[in-house]
């Protein structure tokens, strides 16, 4: 197993906000979390209950919608790239479907193949950005039936698309697809790429992903970490060094992720809902 070349040394991490957020001024922008898992190649279903990877794709799409700072009042989640049946698909739909967003109104759409996920962008598909409150992007090449390079590389031509669609009050979960249209957005924000295994959620992940373990996290090995991260909150590190794995924030684009004014509580039950606060980064021998 490959381990990781470049190593964080020390990073200040902010804990979430509550409430409202400005974007560019005027426009309020929405959640977002960006985890180098591959979650969808590493959990299943078990007596109509997701486990390991898939509770966690679950609580992600939980914590967003319920968000203060997503805006957007489409309630249609939409995960682009995954081959419908596939892991990917199977995976992104049984996050979906045993989570709490049905219940509360919310549908779901596959979005897969170049041309349609292009139409998704630009807006002349059926199913398109502008009727979209959640985007969800699976793992890439690292999970079967994941979003292929052409597939990717849409998403890097439409990153400004994204950044406006979160900067407009959309919310977005993202895994381990190579992150280049991160990269296109916030160039100081750096992905590491490789493998490694065992996942520990800081306090603040905690209390975003109520009743998820380290366990369901590190059920599989997980391909990128991020540096670099400025203003965004550490909701995952690697058990064994502390580097950050899963980030996000509660407010701001990618492009200018809100920071944290002020410390306060951490304990809230999802991004946005309550609290303001400085995170530590905890280690876990």
């Amino acid at each position: 197993m490959n381990k990781f070349s470049s190593k964080t040394k020390h990073i200040f991490a902010s804990a979430a906000i509550a409430g409202v957020m400005a974007f560019s001024g005027s426009a309020v922008a929405g959640p977002f979390i960006l985890a180098g898992t591959d979650a969808d190649d590493h959990g299943s279903v078990s007596g109509g209950v997701n486990q390991d990877g898939w509770f966690f794709m679950q609580r992600s799409l939980e914590n967003l919608a319920v968000a203060a700072s997503l805006t957007n009042t489409n309630k249609h989640v939409v995960n682009l790239g995954s081959l419908s049946g596939s892991q990917a698909g199977s995976a992104a739909a049984s996050a979906f479907g045993l989570s709490s967003l049905v219940g509360s109104g919310w549908s779901f759409s596959n979005v897969d193949g170049a041309t349609d996920i292009t139409n998704f962008f630009n807006g002349t598909g059926t199913v398109n950005i502008n009727n979209t409150s959640l985007i969800m992007m699976d793992s890439g090449q690292n999970v079967g039936g994941g979003s292929d390079a052409t597939e990717r590389g849409i998403f890097t031509t439409n990153a400004s698309v994204i950044d406006t669609f979160l900067g407009n009050g959309g919310g977005l979960f993202s895994q381990a697809n190579g992150y280049g249209w991160v990269s296109a957005l916030l160039p100081s924000l750096t992905v590491v790429s490789g493998q490694s295994s065992g996942i520990s959620l800081t306090a603040a992940g905690s209390a975003a992903f109520p009743s998820l373990t380290n366990a369901d996290l590190s059920a599989g090995p997980y391909h990128n970490e991020f540096t670099n991260i400025g203003a965004l909150t550490v909701l995952g590190e690697e058990t064994a060094t502390g580097d950050f794995v899963i980030i996000g924030s509660s407010g701001g684009s990618v492009s200018a992720p809100t920071p944290v004014p002020e410390p306060g509580m951490i304990a809230i039950f999802a991004i946005g809902l309550a609290g303001l606060g400085f995170a530590r980064r905890k280690r876990t021998a």
